[in-house]
């Protein structure tokens, strides 16, 4: 196939130019066809239907539109009531439905005190920082204080020594003498 170049010529046979009656046939027949119909409003209608408003309210007759509000007129000068302010009334005859009182922590026998004194994590991890050799500050040191003062006083109370607890390692030490430890040892060896 060869190859035909471009030509900006008008061909003979292209589009028939119409008559100016044809015209006029065909432009009364484009009108005369149902548009379709639009959704929502038109663009750039906005102050024409401010215009609509204020000609429908102009002529007394009721506006379909639901966004024209409400015809309740309203004063432009504030009202002397409405000036001052007004203060709530109090109602005396209603009663309160709940009493308010504050939180008593339940009162521990001296043993379940010393108990819980002595299963505290914070307070442990205290003492063997202590007994470490290094010195508390702040409020490690006011905690530790504080907890200590009150075990020794819960010990006091309950006639407690701290010597007893220290005693129950010397109490293993005498029954476990070195020449008991031979015997076991031996017999051991010898089976």
């Amino acid at each position: 196939m060869t190859r035909k170049k471009k030509s900006r010529k008008v061909i003979n046979n292209g589009t028939a130019r119409l008559s100016k009656d044809k015209l006029r046939e065909l432009r009364a027949l484009k009108e005369l066809r149902a548009k379709k119909k639009t959704k929502g409003a038109q663009a750039g209608n906005r102050n024409s239907q401010l215009l609509k408003v204020e000609s429908t309210e102009a002529k007394g007759s009721a506006s379909g539109d639901n966004r024209v509000g409400s015809k309740k007129p309203v004063s432009l000068t504030p009202e002397v009531a409405s000036a001052q302010p007004q203060k709530p009334q109090v109602r005396k005859d209603l009663k309160p439905q709940a009493v308010l009182s504050t939180y008593k922590e339940p009162e521990l026998t001296p043993e379940q005190e010393l108990e819980q004194l002595e299963s505290d994590e914070r307070l442990l991890a205290l003492i063997d920082r202590h007994d470490n050799g290094e010195i508390l500050q702040g409020k490690d040191a006011k905690y530790f204080n504080a907890k200590v003062e009150r075990h020794q006083q819960l010990c006091e109370i309950l006639g407690l020594d701290d010597d007893d607890f220290e005693d129950d390692e010397d109490l293993l030490d005498d029954y476990m003498n070195d020449s008991l430890a031979d015997e076991w040892l031996d017999d051991e060896d010898e089976k």
